[in-house]
């Protein structure tokens, strides 16, 4: 099921309505931007609720399959982003001071906003700083432990064997 772009989060969260679905990879240009393809549809669950002190929050999760360069070698690797999504709905900066310390604010000012550049902000967020293929998959993989035991042992002389000399 397609997700809606432009929601109303407060009457959301005033019904406690579950939405579960996916968005359009079309409609995310930016997370386009930042990685090499996106090969998977994003696939979120929210659950809008009020808290304690009756303020709109919203939990779930977000995942998605992207393809982005590895670090070690420059080829593709496929990784799998899921994120957890906590936010709480406040109205203006000026109320950022009242936000759950387990929450992230959410600033919406009119009545209606879009939840696809919100959700998208989240696994933008998400995305690993540097990617690398599972150790032993990776064509960079230079340092080859076993090989190269013998050889930097028989090579490399102790920095140290001036000061035994010196000893003696």
């Amino acid at each position: 099921m397609s997700l809606p772009a432009q929601i109303d989060p407060r009457k959301l969260a005033l019904q406690g309505i579950c939405l579960e679905g996916e968005f359009a990879v079309k409609n995310l240009t930016r997370l386009k931007d930042s990685v090499e393809a996106v090969t998977g549809a994003l696939k979120v669950s929210l659950q809008f609720s009020l808290d304690e002190s009756r303020q709109p929050m919203v939990t779930g999760s977000a995942s998605i399959c992207v393809d982005v360069v590895c670090q070690r070698c420059l080829d593709i690797v496929n990784i799998e982003i899921n994120t957890a999504i906590a936010l709480q709905i406040i109205w203006s900066e000026d109320q950022l001071s009242n936000v759950a310390p387990n929450y992230e604010p959410w600033i919406v000012v009119d009545k209606f906003t879009d939840l696809d550049v919100v959700i998208e902000d989240e696994v933008l967020l998400a995305l690993p700083i540097v990617n690398y293929h599972n150790i032993g998959e990776c064509t960079g993989d230079a340092f080859d432990t076993k090989a190269d035991t013998n050889l930097e042992e028989a090579s490399i002389e102790s920095p140290f064997s001036v000061l035994q000399q010196l000893k003696k």
